[in-house]
């Protein structure tokens, strides 16, 4: 899992006991995901001229460790699968030292202009398989 995404945790984003609150993972998550279409050179701008876009399906997160204000994070991202119109993603958050702060997994539906379930583009699974050192299961 490559590193796609780094913030640093803001005081907004942290509750009454001085930590990450626990709804802002999955904002990180999403800006991952971000950082990963970035890495892989197709991002949104790209999907859409290619007619297509994503909706999230299932979000899971486990959390492991708390961040603080300050707290440099980073976030990795890998596509596991891609099936005719799903995309199955993993993600992980952590500190500088390794520290795992949530894990967690994300699937989007690949969805035509009109809303509609549509096969996830050969140009995007490309990108995917050439970015990552294993490449994702693929239907």
């Amino acid at each position: 899992m490559q590193d796609v995404y780094e913030n640093r945790a803001r005081f907004a984003e942290t509750d009454q006991q001085g930590v990450v609150f626990y709804g802002e993972y999955a904002t990180f998550q999403d800006e991952a995901f971000n950082g990963y279409l970035r890495a892989i050179d197709y991002g949104y701008d790209d999907m859409r001229a290619d007619g297509w876009d994503v909706h999230v399906v299932n979000l899971e997160l486990d959390f492991r460790s708390p961040a603080r204000f300050g707290d440099v994070m980073h976030h990795g991202y890998r596509v596991e699968r891609i099936g005719e119109s799903s995309i199955e993603s993993r993600s992980r958050a952590r500190l500088e030292d390794g520290t795992v702060l949530a894990e967690g997994t994300v699937t989007h539906v690949a969805v035509d202009e009109s809303g509609e379930p549509t096969r996830v583009p050969e140009v995007f699974r490309e990108a995917v398989r050439a970015f990552q050192d294993e490449p994702p299961e693929e239907a």
